[in-house]
């Protein structure tokens, strides 16, 4: 039986009524035939990392607040950190995102008084040092995450990047590894991720490297003092959605990068409840171009000058979405950053994550960020909560791993939207110990669905459990006081699954 999220008593419904015809059921459209076929592929958990960026309240004053009543010894928040856990995310990005452009890392390691306190650049405010690489560290390991780390490439130089290695992984008695021993660390951090740069192309922010040229001069170099320092980093480079970036960026690096990155923000767009949508179709299309490009490469490099004096690419590049998120943006001083979200953003995250599971190209994924700032968890001075957001997250780290399944169907259409017609299901599958899990989610707010299951060379049992997670309303909102997520179990029937109008569904069945 899959996972339960919410601790709660269940309401168990052990049948559907079914009409005399066959092909419809009572308040729902016509049934809709899914064919599930295993693929052999083995889904990488890394699609279910955070993020955590010096921004706003997110680190200080959300996961690091040594002031508050709530933080253990390290000043790290136990309430969130309990929440953080749940969520139970992988791989975890810092510092940023943006902030990486002005972000010195020397300047937040060592003795905290001694530690350099600087303005805040790009969000406001002030940079405050006392959450720095080890605290980052600390908190990965407490709640199982490997950590991936983003160099400053607008402000910083290739050697400052290459001694940050050093000081993580370093294992010789350098200069960088023996300071790392004299900050109370014996043991390498082993940081596994670097990310070169952050979106380089943006031009209002810091640096230059929205010259593509000069992206890629600098680029290598950083890879070369990185990759010279630590031969066994995998190094994740900037893409974006314009072609005329990618193409000669990949032309250049392909052969020394393991990730190739793009960012995604969904919003309403003054669209209405179904708007965020729309943005899952432009990044669908994203990916389809960033796939057909990455085609062009070798799966493994061997035409390599010897003199680099570090290996090439071993594998094929994949994707790492290392940023995504609903974000609906506001010219103000928080930029829309400090979001609340409704229960129609669950839906749209967990038709992220079927999106994501679906595209064995996309290794990394990073969901931004993890606290307060479009966050999942909300913390303030007297606790914190869970967003709707948490749920799906929960939900498909907990149920959705192992070997991918394909799922062919065709999907009803919601009609009369602002963008036109959507579709109303999203689904994807998996096998995990002995289960096949599907992960089926109703984004029609005005109608119920019904499925039924079909395997392809996939034997599995007609009776099943089902896990409904639904909302009083799509614009349902969480609160200290009141979680507005409600959880339900069905028997489930491989021939006729209801999926409730606005609702996310986890389907397993024994093979």
């Amino acid at each position: 039986m899959p996972a339960l999220l919410l601790g709660k008593k269940m309401d168990i419904i052990l049948s559907y009524k079914k009409h005399t015809n066959e092909n419809t059921y009572e308040g729902a459209f016509m049934k809709t035939s899914v064919t599930l076929k295993a693929t052999g592929h083995l889904i990488n958990t890394n699609i279910y990392g955070q993020f955590i960026e010096h921004a706003l309240n997110c680190i200080n004053g959300g996961i690091y607040d040594p002031s508050s009543p709530l933080s253990g010894p390290d000043g790290i928040r136990k309430d969130v950190l309990e929440k953080a856990a749940l969520l139970a995310p992988p791989i975890l990005r810092f510092p940023g995102g943006t902030i990486m452009c002005q972000y010195h890392w020397e300047d937040a390691v060592g003795p905290k008084e001694k530690r350099i306190r600087q303005k805040n650049l790009i969000w406001g405010d002030e940079l405050d040092p006392s959450f720095g690489t080890a605290e980052f560290i600390n908190f990965c390991r407490k709640i199982g995450a490997e950590p991936m780390i983003c160099v400053n490439m607008a402000s910083g130089t290739p050697q400052e990047a290459g001694n940050w290695v050093e000081y993580c992984n370093g294992t010789g008695h350098t200069y960088y590894a023996d300071l790392r021993r004299s900050h109370g660390y014996a043991e390498p951090f082993k940081v596994k991720y670097w990310c070169i740069g952050n979106e380089s192309y943006a031009q209002p922010d810091i640096g230059i490297h929205h010259d593509v040229q000069l992206y890629i001069r600098d680029a290598l170099e950083f890879i070369k003092f990185m990759k010279l320092t630590d031969r066994s980093i995998q190094t994740v480079i900037v893409g974006c959605d314009q072609d005329e970036w990618n193409k000669p960026v990949l032309d250049a690096l392909h052969t020394v990068t393991d990730y190739f990155s793009i960012h995604h923000y969904s919003g309403e767009n003054q669209k209405g409840i179904y708007g965020p949508f729309e943005g899952e179709k432009n990044l669908k299309d994203l990916i389809t171009r960033i796939e057909k490009l990455l085609n062009n490469y070798p799966s493994q490099v061997t035409d390599f000058n010897p003199w680099y004096r570090f290996p090439p690419r071993q594998k094929k590049i994949a994707i790492a979405l290392d940023e995504w998120n609903i974000w609906n943006f506001k010219d103000d001083e928080t930029y829309g950053l400090l979001e609340t979200y409704c229960w129609r953003d669950a839906l749209w995250t967990a038709s992220i994550l079927n999106l994501i599971l679906l595209t064995p190209s996309i290794q990394i994924a990073n969901m931004a960020q993890m606290v307060n700032v479009l966050a999942p968890i909300i913390s303030q001075k007297e606790g914190s909560w869970f967003q709707t957001t948490a749920y799906p997250l929960m939900l498909y780290r907990q149920n959705m791993q192992g070997e991918l399944v394909q799922t062919a169907f065709r999907s009803p259409a919601i009609k009369d939207t602002p963008m036109g017609e959507i579709d109303a299901l999203s689904i994807s599958a998996a096998i995990q110990n002995g289960q096949l899990n599907i992960a089926a989610v109703n984004r029609d707010f005005d109608h119920d669905h019904v499925i039924c299951l079909k395997g392809e060379r996939l034997a599995f049992r007609q009776k099943g459990t089902m896990i409904c997670l639904t909302s009083a309303s799509p614009t349902a909102k969480c609160s200290i006081n009141q979680n507005c997520v409600q959880e339900h179990t069905f028997q489930a029937d491989a021939d006729h699954i209801l999926l409730q109008k606005g609702s996310i569904h986890l389907i397993s069945f024994p093979l």
